[in-house]
């Protein structure tokens, strides 16, 4: 009987798999929630053992600039030499072997939670595709970008190593502009991004955003596109692996966490902005989505 395969948040992780010291926690006292960069050098020093097959809530971005770096994502192996970046999605699962000592680079962890909060831009979530589990994990940084990305690596590393706690408008502003530095690169790379099931996607995610306050379905968005509800569906899927409804419900949920950032309405008001005409529903939704109700998740945000 295989183990069971575990979901860890940040600290948990770090936890079972990288060796306590005073220097590392004194590092990770400052939000790891939310967001670490570190030198990737620095950090394997502190690895205690293989890491299992897993799963993270939070994305890590590993940019190799020397070495190779070999992992695991599903049923895949993949060896990240210099000039690629690998991307261990939220919810994907994935193992690491031994980590060979010579490899070089950096890893910028965040919860996804950081892109919708207080400083965010909730219309560029939609455009990050490569943090969508079951696309493509590589990234190849082409000679043209290389001093850019690393740049912005380097910012946010001082960012994080700074003595005080992470200034989130400078990481909200270099995380931004590093996803969409790695989203262009991404689009260069994808094979057949301008198919159709491509090009049915993207207009699709396009109307879902538009459309997110209102209680649209998969069959609305199939009849405004004028086609069958299974042809997009299954165009969809083919190139996000994800159902149209799923984009749906997290699109939804993107609106509605940010609206709990940055307004002061109430629950109430937020159903209905959102298209809920009963607010008990729309609780249940995000209860459903979040293991939390919108009041709980509202208080968190500002205990933080």
């Amino acid at each position: 009987m295989h183990a069971e395969i575990k979901t860890y948040n940040s600290e948990d992780f770090r936890k079972q798999f990288f060796n306590e010291s005073p220097k590392l926690n004194k590092l990770f006292e400052k939000s790891v929630e939310d967001f670490f960069c570190l030198r990737i050098e620095d950090l394997i020093k502190k690895v205690l053992k293989p890491i299992l097959p897993s799963r993270e809530e939070s994305h890590t971005l590993i940019y190799v600039t020397e070495g190779s770096y070999k992992t695991k994502i599903g049923f895949k192996d993949y060896t990240i030499t210099p000039g690629k970046i690998v991307i261990l999605q939220a919810g994907a699962v994935f193992s690491t072997g031994k980590i060979a000592a010579n490899v070089k680079g950096f890893t910028c962890h965040f919860h996804p939670n950081i892109l919708v909060g207080k400083f965010g831009n909730r219309s560029l979530i939609l455009d990050f595709d490569f943090l969508n589990t079951g696309n493509h994990p590589i990234i190849d940084v082409t000679p043209h970008s290389k001093l850019a990305i690393q740049n912005i690596f380097e910012r946010l590393l001082i960012e994080f190593k700074s003595d005080s706690v992470p200034n989130p408008n400078i990481v909200h502003s270099y995380l931004y502009t590093l996803l969409t530095e790695l989203q262009i690169l991404f689009g260069q790379n994808k094979v057949g991004s301008q198919s159709a099931s491509y090009q049915i996607t993207s207009q699709f995610k396009l109307l879902v955003h538009e459309k997110v306050k209102e209680n649209f379905k998969v069959a609305d968005f199939a009849k405004i596109m004028n086609m069958s509800p299974n042809h997009l569906n299954k165009s969809v899927k083919s190139i996000t692996s994800k159902s149209a409804s799923k984009i749906i419900e997290e699109t939804k949920l993107i609106e509605i966490k940010f609206l709990l950032y940055q307004s002061s309405l109430s629950i109430s008001e937020i159903a209905y902005k959102m298209g809920y005409l009963d607010p008990s529903y729309f609780t249940r939704f995000f209860r459903k989505c979040e293991n939390m109700s919108p009041t709980k998740f509202r208080a968190l945000i500002e205990k933080s």
